[in-house]
């Protein structure tokens, strides 16, 4: 039952995300909540890892990529120290994202989503802590995206 519950409110994050999407997606708390109880350990299969794993994308990916061109705004417009913090906030962000999926993709069973989560997770991680560039992870972040439209219905 709690499975169920469980993708039932990370479905609905996702639906109020994407319904809110023009006017600028769902509320930070909400998604939070929702992908806090989405990431529980309790995920029982990779189909119910779906809806975790996008929560946790919903959550985390804009939050990211706005710190990433802050950054890049920063470095443009010659704020070193500006464009050093945002860069700092986008590797926190990915840190923070990484921990919180790295539970979820230990419970996915399905070999093509546990390979391209897992892959992700690792890029998030490297970069998190230095040790990969943005490219790393915009070349996984599609990868993982069209497995879950794959597998995930």
């Amino acid at each position: 039952m709690r499975i169920f519950m469980v993708a039932g409110v990370a479905a609905a994050v996702l639906a109020l995300g994407a319904g809110c999407a023009d006017e600028g997606g769902a509320t930070d708390a909400a998604v939070s909540a929702a992908a806090t109880t989405a990431a529980s350990p309790s995920v029982a299969d990779g189909e119910a890892a779906c809806e975790p794993i996008k929560a946790l994308q919903v959550q985390y990916f804009d939050k990211v990529i706005a710190a990433l061109q802050k950054a890049g705004q920063a470095a443009q417009s010659g704020d070193s120290a500006g464009g050093a913090a945002a860069l700092t906030d986008a590797r926190k962000l990915a840190t923070e994202w990484a921990g919180k999926l790295e539970p979820v993709a230990g419970q996915v069973n399905d070999p093509e989503l546990r390979s391209a989560v897992s892959q992700f997770l690792g890029q998030l991680k490297q970069f998190g802590t230095g040790q990969a560039n943005i490219a790393q992870i915009q070349t996984a972040a599609p990868a993982l995206t069209s497995v879950l439209l794959k597998v995930c219905p």
